[in-house]
């Protein structure tokens, strides 16, 4: 979770997202345990929250809230690298 900074989202060459206070990435290792899907480049000095799988499992199954924010935003990520392979 990012706390302070921007960062920018690179696969391969290309830039597909930026991000900044209050987002996060790094969830779908988290949740299935496969590899990365992109790399994350600190745009500026950044302060991020790092959350290791147990911690996450657990807030996940106390909170369920932030479970439906966190699929909300797959959700929204996946439609949009739809939409870049589509075009």
């Amino acid at each position: 979770v990012i706390v302070e900074g921007e960062v920018r989202v690179v696969r391969g060459e290309r830039t597909i997202a930026r991000a900044g206070p209050g987002e996060f990435f790094g969830e779908i290792s988290l949740l299935d345990g496969g590899p990365r899907t992109a790399s994350v480049i600190a745009e500026t000095p950044v302060v991020a929250i790092r959350l290791f799988k147990a911690s996450f499992d657990k807030v996940v199954r106390e909170e369920p809230r932030v479970a439906g924010k966190i699929l909300a935003v797959v959700a929204r990520r996946l439609r949009e690298a739809q939409k870049t392979v589509t075009a």
